[in-house]
C-alpha cells in the first residue's frame, strides 16, 4: 500500500513538474539527490567532483524544464544526465578510464554497527575490486540496475540500447562477476 500511495505522490508531483511548478522539482530533488550524487562518486572518486557534478545535473535538468522540453519518466531522465555528465568529466579531463570505488560507511554508526559495517565495507570492497575488472558496460548495468535498483527498462533509457541488450549485457555481467569471485576461491 505504502509504495502505491508513493507512486501516486510521484505522478502527481511529476504531473506539476511538468506544469513548472517549483515546489515539485525539490520533491523530486530530495527524492533523488542522494542517489544521483551516490551514483557519481562511485565513478569519479572525488566527494568535491560528485557535489559538483551533482549540482550541475540538477541545474541541467531544471533548464530542461524551463525549456517545456518532453520528460517521459524523470528518473530515467536525471540518470541518463549523471551518466552524460560523468562522461564528460571525463571527456574533459582525458581520463580514460572510470574508476569505481568504495563509499565509506557514515561515521555516526553505534559500535555494534561498526562492527557489521566493517564485515559488509570489506565483503564490499572485494565485490568492488572485481567489478573495477568489467568493462564499463558491465560496470554501468550492475550499478544501475543493483545499486541504484533501476529496472531493465529505465537502464535501456539512460544508456540509449535496447531492451534486449540491456538484459543480454546484465547477464553476461553476472556471469562473468561470478566467474571472478570463483577465481579468487
Amino acid at each position: 500500500m505504502k509504495s502505491v500511495k508513493s507512486s501516486l505522490k510521484e505522478k502527481i508531483a511529476f504531473l506539476k513538474l511538468k506544469a513548472g511548478d517549483s515546489d515539485a522539482f525539490a520533491f523530486f530533488y530530495d527524492k533523488y539527490v542522494d542517489n544521483i550524487y551516490r551514483f557519481v562518486l562511485i565513478k569519479v572518486s572525488d566527494k568535491q567532483v560528485a557535489e559538483d557534478l551533482t549540482q550541475e545535473i540538477f541545474l541541467k535538468t531544471w533548464q530542461h524544464l524551463v525549456d517545456k522540453k518532453e520528460i517521459k519518466s524523470f528518473q530515467a531522465f536525471i540518470f541518463r544526465i549523471a551518466y552524460n555528465s560523468v562522461v564528460d568529466h571525463y571527456r574533459q579531463n582525458n581520463n580514460q578510464e572510470l574508476p569505481l570505488e568504495y563509499i565509506e560507511e557514515k561515521e555516526d554508526a553505534t559500535a555494534t554497527d561498526q562492527g557489521a559495517a566493517l564485515d559488509k565495507k570489506i565483503d564490499s570492497q572485494v565485490l568492488l575490486e572485481k567489478i573495477k575488472q568489467l568493462n564499463p558496460d558491465y560496470q554501468e548495468v550492475l550499478l544501475l540496475r543493483y545499486l541504484e535498483g533501476l529496472s531493465i527498462e529505465e537502464i535501456a533509457d539512460i544508456m540509449q540500447k535496447e531492451k534486449n541488450n540491456i538484459s543480454v549485457t546484465l547477464h553476461r555481467a553476472l556471469n562473468k562477476l561470478k566467474s571472478l569471485i570463483d577465481q579468487k576461491q
